[in-house]
């Protein structure tokens, strides 16, 4: 069969922005390499975390006025531990005060186990339209190990459970490169999702975290990662494996049959704005960068008082938005793409990096395309140091290319 160009495509690029996004921070049993905002399922911190959202978006919702939003992201956490009737009155907080534009994207994270004829109900009542379902790994010991509480069937029978129920859109999240991980069980774990036929699949190199039972273990050496050289290689297989099953790269980490890109992601990656309500959720709206305090009660507390549930918020530079619009642009899989930029933020970006990219064409880190540039398909997994490459040879700006 042919192999799908790479990613993302025109009218998924078009599509992406602006974006709402909803942190759920509830799990059943904390994974152990997990570092997301979350909290011990509990009725009484569900009913806290409803009140605090009604708090926020009513706060919010004044400088959307007019704005209809292309996706909603309920993420987390585990959006799927909520009750159907606590993630009605999600939803009811979120259309009563957000507009949502016709056809638009409705994402929400799921764990395989959690995946039920009453919610499937609920989220297709609501208009949700995609999926996202966490797996990880096929392998048993490999689930024990990261602390995942469904088994290695689950995954399929949630699947087969969603498409009786409609769902078209359905994407699975993978992990590989954490302590233990070995080739012969990824290529197993490949098999198994590919056999599922996800329009959408994420697959993620383990980075430890800090406060986390297994990044932890790593850090005081009783655990150890895969080999750089092994966990590159574990992402070329993926990346042979997927586009041999007909889902294109268009990120790093992601991949996708023609027209299924998470037109949410893209809107962070293209710097569209995006509101986000919940402990820990970051916005880009307006120019403007937030980051919510990351506990739920602190959050809450906030709200509860009236006060602002940013920790953090700053104002975007000339120079702050051309390092974004580098870094995200060529995380893509076909790049930075100068037709998606303003005329502001393209001269913004050509004044501080033409240079770097052109250093970067002529020592074969960078390729320029029709439209800009992107990383070479054999670079792609290593694109940090590319990026931070281009970082260090960024021209300061002068006042007056701060002010055009």
């Amino acid at each position: 069969m042919n192999r799908p160009a790479d990613g993302p495509g025109r009218a998924a690029r078009f599509a992406a922005g602006p974006a709402l996004y909803v942190h759920v921070p509830f799990c059943a049993v904390p994974c152990a390499y997990c570092h997301f905002s979350k909290e011990h399922l509990s009725g009484a911190a569900v009913e806290r975390w409803l009140a605090a959202l009604e708090l926020e978006a009513a706060r919010s919702a004044p400088g959307a006025r007019g704005v209809a939003f292309r996706s909603l992201f309920f993420g987390g956490g585990t959006p799927s531990a909520l009750s159907p009737r606590h993630f009605r009155r999600a939803w009811e907080t979120i259309t009563r005060h957000f507009v949502l534009a016709q056809g638009a994207e409705v994402t929400l994270e799921a764990n395989p186990e959690t995946v039920k004829p009453g919610l499937l109900d609920a989220w297709a009542d609501a208009g949700v339209n995609r999926l996202s379902m966490g797996a990880q790994s096929f392998v048993p010991e490999e689930l024990a190990a990261l602390g995942r509480i469904h088994d290695e069937k689950k995954p399929a029978q949630a699947f087969a459970l969603a498409r009786a129920y409609g769902f078209e859109r359905l994407s699975l999240d993978l992990m590989f490169g954490f302590p233990g991980h070995r080739i012969d069980h990824w290529r197993h774990t490949l098999d198994a999702a590919l056999a599922l036929a996800p329009e959408h699949v994420s697959a993620y190199g383990y980075i430890p975290e800090h406060d986390t039972p297994m990044g932890d273990a790593v850090a005081r050496g009783e655990r150890h990662t895969v080999p750089p050289e092994c966990e590159a290689e574990m992402h070329a297989i993926a990346d042979q494996r997927f586009k041999s099953a007909g889902l294109a790269p268009y990120e790093t980490s992601n991949w996708s049959r023609p027209g299924a890109e998470c037109r949410h992601n893209l809107a962070y990656w293209l710097r569209r704005d995006y509101l986000a309500l919940g402990p820990s959720a970051h916005a880009l709206w307006r120019g403007e960068r937030s980051a919510n305090t990351r506990a739920l009660a602190d959050w809450a507390d906030r709200l509860e008082r009236g006060e602002d549930p940013a920790m953090e918020r700053e104002r975007e530079t000339p120079e702050s938005r051309a390092d974004e619009t580098m870094m995200l642009g060529l995380r893509l899989a076909n790049g930075l793409d100068l037709g998606d930029l303003s005329a502001e933020a393209r001269a913004e970006l050509e004044a501080r990096y033409a240079e770097a990219f052109a250093a970067g064409v002529a020592g074969a880190r960078l390729e320029r395309t029709r439209r800009g540039w992107r990383i070479p398909a054999a670079q792609r997994f290593v694109a940090d140091d590319t990026l931070a490459w281009l970082a260090v040879r960024a021209r300061p700006l002068a006042p007056l290319e701060r002010a055009a």
